[in-house]
């Protein structure tokens, strides 16, 4: 098999700027939708300056406005935008003379900006991608009323900005960013990955111990499993060298958020594998679909061992169960899309095991899939 379509983990900033690519908005000129938005904000709080501004690339684009230039772009460095955008709340700054971070900007010394607020927007994966914020000439009291009607219209931008994401653009843009394949001492290590929806979850990469860790997994969120399934290969990713009993629990303590907002759910595999002894310990959350093709052609299905991400409580323990890989032995992992074609796990996994990509590929409907398969296959030599 050759390896395809791996998922990257992305430092913040660069799934910022990611996201926003993928919103597709950028440069497209004036819309109501969004200038409705600034325009009433300017209203609700009677100050001259409103801005939707996008945070991108260590720039900040207008992406509208009301009360000045739309589509105008500065640096990050002199916005105060790229300072709300880093944190999930709003930041006020009553008199913007009197903060040092700000004090020297050209914004306040050249622009003669006095008062600022402004509240963070995010995508449905909680990637936060710009601001919703207001500006005066003058130093304003801002209270907590102020603050909350801010956040609401700041929702508001929100969903107009969910309304534009573009499940194919934002498969395109945050999974082309992938691991070189990896070698696996003693081990031969082959993945087929078609997707058509960006819903599934897959990750292979070596910890600091040398183990091998394959996760493969599914995403249901809607029109937002793309952008799902890619923060669970990122924060799978970032568990790597984490013990097996704790890295689930708390990949599902961090996800919590995300799934609960985009009303999502996750079942997936994730098996850590000493490739010297051949010892697998695996944590199945509602997935059931893995399996080991002994080297004499018996299968053995491995049991699914707990309710899928999103439906247990945040943190709660997960069991690990245990396999080992004789000389000939080959695991298979496989997401849900073979199997909603119509394949039994035993028939993927010995199609896997014996013939690859072209076995796989040999008993899926013939044309392009209409859901995401993606097979991962260890043999032991």
């Amino acid at each position: 098999m050759t390896q395809l379509d791996p998922a990257a983990q992305l430092d913040p900033a660069a799934r910022r700027t990611a996201v926003v690519e993928a919103l597709g908005v950028l440069g497209s000129g004036p819309e109501e939708r969004f200038d409705r938005i600034t325009r009433m904000t300017q209203e609700a709080f009677g100050v001259p300056l409103t801005f939707l501004n996008l945070v991108h690339h260590e720039v900040v684009t207008t992406q509208s406005t009301f009360g000045w230039q739309q589509g105008s772009s500065v640096p990050a460095s002199e916005q105060f935008c790229a300072t709300t955008v880093l944190t999930p709340d709003p930041m006020v700054i009553p008199d913007t003379t009197l903060d040092p971070r700000f004090a020297l900007t050209p914004a306040v010394a050249e622009h003669g900006i006095r008062f600022y607020a402004g509240a963070p927007l995010s995508t449905v994966d909680g990637t936060r991608v710009g601001t919703l914020c207001v500006m005066d000439a003058r130093p304003r009291d801002f209270g907590p009323e102020d603050v909350a009607l801010l956040q609401d219209l700041a929702r508001w931008a929100e969903r107009e900005l969910g309304h534009v994401v573009d499940r194919r653009r934002v498969r395109r843009v945050l999974e082309g960013l992938v691991p070189e394949p990896i070698a696996v001492a003693g081990h031969d290590l082959a993945i087929l990955a078609l997707r058509p929806e960006g819903r599934d979850v897959a990750d292979w990469r070596t910890a600091g111990d040398g183990s091998l860790h394959l996760t493969v997994g599914s995403a249901s969120a809607g029109g937002a499993s793309a952008i799902v399934a890619a923060s669970v290969r990122g924060a799978v990713a970032a568990r790597t060298d984490e013990p097996l009993d704790a890295a689930v629990g708390a990949l599902e303590a961090q996800l919590a958020p995300v799934l609960s907002a985009a009303g999502a759910v996750v079942t997936l595999t994730h098996a850590r594998v000493d490739p010297g002894s051949g010892r697998v310990g695996y944590v199945d959350a509602g997935h059931g679909l893995a399996a080991v093709v002994r080297s004499g052609g018996d299968v053995e299905v491995l049991p699914s061992g707990g309710l899928p991400l999103g439906l247990t409580a945040p943190g709660a323990p997960r069991a690990v169960t245990e396999q080992t890989l004789a000389t000939g032995d080959v695991l298979v992992l496989a997401s849900d899309g073979a199997v909603r074609a119509g394949v039994a796990v035993e028939t993927l996994a010995r199609a896997a095991a014996s013939d690859g990509p072209d076995g796989v590929r040999a008993l899926l409907p013939t044309g392009e899939p209409a859901h995401d398969v993606t097979v991962v296959a260890l043999t032991r030599r």
